[in-house]
């Protein structure tokens, strides 16, 4: 038990010491200030520019923002989808990797420019060294960068007035995009992608290897198996960034739980941080940008004690396992100080380079983070391990979420908390000395209730299905929980799976990609609906009737509100699925 704290407490006190240098620096690369990179990196930024025929001088309405975002992610989403379907016919494809199908390429093409990055296919069987490096490792960057500008956009909103030199506008998105790229995402997974070539991350051009297996195994059908295909290529450039820009998909079929993409117990430590740095960071960005550190604090502080209770919760369910594995003997759970501590409780579906704790960290900060990698089989946890996961992905991916995203997500929450203070005490509800009023109200009741229905709509729509049901390995809560995290990974922007559904279908392609469309834009338009109406509006100066949003009691309102919304939207489907596949268990 306590090797098990220990490990939790060390990697949220490493995250939040690396997030707070981190958040000072992006601050200063989003606002133009001077860096030492731009010496490196400015006449390429300019290059950029002068490609893209943009000036990044001009200020932008929401209307022009919002345009700029949706047409840069439609024409990903239409050159991605070719290069996937033409790959057969383009270089670097040394295994003759044929081209996908319309609905995998459109499921894909969606996934990884909006950030979610789920997977109806294994990445070493299904794409070519091109499609990995020049389309899905560019999302990987690009997406990420789509949430950190909209992120600064809503800042400026929110701060105009404050002699910001924006006047009311957002910004410039191509800037946005481009500094965030080339400044942050670019630089870091450089450092990271080095790191995990010296752990042992393959980063090369060589056709897959075969070599003989040190035991030979038996199949199914009797036959002896005495050698394997080990896939190689460009693996560390892609990893990186999959982990830093909270994309999480994987270059092999079993992400990170894949000894190529996650060899050891470092590189582990490494991914497992760069899952939630940039997102931790940006809180204190915000408390930057808005002149009150404080601020930033308190909403780190709000998605810390969230995060450390599901990590907690999840390490407990995955330590204490089931009544099942206990008589079938594949665990003790009374004996925790073997040869192998970390080895026990669930075992199953994990890695014992890893063990639970790490497995049970990396599943709560993964779906906490809208990454969505994994290193370890979420089908095999637990009932109530298995609910943490679905959980965090239903507040919303608020809990420090995707780059960018998780943020503007969670200030959503905020206009909200501040919102139903000022009704209870009578007054007109502030925020940063603005005004919010319910024209704001109802863009962030859009931006926190679309989730929860297109996570709702999409699980119901899947289970009305009988070519959906008949594809499940399992069936009863077990099963109805493997179509709820699906439709809830895809809703959230996640791209985790509990697996044990066949989900490359075109009906399934096409639902969750309608599902990842609504989870990432909607929200987008809203807050940046939220973002113009905060510029233009007066402030105010705090009175002793103002409510402060930067003390311990906001911060108790606010986690109490993200569970409530997550509490009344989804305690039905989870009862059906997590909570009553727990009781048959415990019967």
């Amino acid at each position: 038990m306590e090797n098990m704290v220990g490990q939790c407490l060390l990697y949220i006190i490493l995250l939040a010491l690396l997030a707070w240098p981190l958040g000072i620096y992006m601050g200063k690369v989003m606002d133009g200030e001077p860096l030492w990179l731009q010496k490196i990196l400015a006449p390429c930024e300019r290059g950029i520019y002068r490609l893209m025929g943009v000036n990044p001088a001009e200020r932008m309405s929401w209307k022009h923002y919002l345009g700029c975002v949706m047409l840069f992610s439609l024409v990903s989403i239409a050159a991605l989808m070719m290069l996937l379907m033409e790959q057969h016919n383009l270089p670097l494809n040394p295994q003759g990797i044929a081209g996908t199908s319309w609905h995998l390429a459109l499921n894909t093409a969606v996934s990884f420019v909006s950030n979610t990055n789920w997977q109806s296919y294994s990445g070493e069987n299904a794409m070519s060294y091109l499609a990995q490096m020049a389309g899905l490792t560019v999302q990987n960057f690009v997406s990420a960068a789509v949430g950190i500008a909209v992120l600064f956009a809503f800042i400026r909103g929110l701060r105009s007035g404050r002699s910001t030199g924006h006047g009311t506008s957002l910004g410039n998105f191509w800037a946005d995009v481009t500094r965030a790229t080339l400044y942050i995402l670019v630089p870091l997974s450089l450092v990271l992608s080095l790191l995990l070539i010296w752990q042992g991350v393959p980063q090369n051009f060589s056709p897959y290897k075969t070599v003989a297996l040190l035991e030979p195994m038996q199949t199914e059908d009797g036959a002896t198996v005495t050698e394997q295909m080990v896939p190689m290529g460009p693996q560390a450039s892609q990893v990186a960034p999959k982990q830093l820009g909270t994309n999480g998909g994987g270059y092999n079929g079993a992400n990170s739980a894949h000894p190529h993409e996650n060899p050891a117990p470092l590189a582990n430590l490494l991914e497992m941080l760069s899952l939630l740095i940039i997102p931790a960071g940006l809180c204190f960005t915000f408390g930057r940008q808005i002149g009150d550190m404080r601020q930033g604090a308190a909403i780190f502080l709000a998605m810390t004690l969230l995060l450390a209770a599901a990590i907690g919760f999840t390490a407990w369910a995955e330590q204490n396992a089931t009544p099942q594995l206990a008589q079938a003997g594949q665990v003790d759970v009374t004996a925790r100080a073997s040869a192998l501590p970390h080895a026990s409780g669930n075992m199953e579906g994990k890695e014992t380079r890893f063990g639970v704790t790490n497995s049970a960290i990396w599943a709560a900060a993964t779906t906490a983070a809208s990454n969505g990698s994994v290193n370890a089989m979420h089908d095999s946890l637990t009932p109530l391990g298995g609910l943490v996961p679905m959980v965090l992905m239903q507040l919303g991916e608020v809990v420090f979420g995707g780059v960018g995203s998780g943020l503007y997500g969670m200030l959503a929450f905020v206009l909200l908390t501040v919102f139903m203070a000022g009704l209870m005490v009578g007054r007109t509800p502030e925020y940063l000395g603005k005004k919010v009023e319910p024209y704001e109200m109802k863009m962030a009741v859009v931006v926190c209730l679309t989730t929860p229905v297109a996570i709702l709509v999409g699980a119901g729509l899947m289970s009305l299905v009988p070519q959906v049901v008949d594809s499940l390995n399992n069936a009863l809560p077990h099963g109805f929980s493997e179509i709820l995290y699906a439709a809830t990974s895809a809703g959230a922007n996640n791209g985790s799976a509990f697996g044990g559904l066949n989900a490359n279908t075109p009906f399934i392609n096409v639902l969750l990609s309608a599902l990842m469309l609504a989870g990432r834009f909607v929200p987008i338009a809203a807050i940046l609906v939220i973002a113009q109406s905060m510029a233009g509006k007066k402030t105010v100066a705090a009175s002793a009737g103002t409510l402060s949003t930067c003390n311990g009691m906001f911060v108790f309102l606010l986690v109490f509100v993200v569970l409530l919304v997550g509490a009344l939207s989804f305690f039905p489907a989870l009862a059906l699925g997590p909570v009553a596949e727990h009781l048959q268990m415990a019967r």
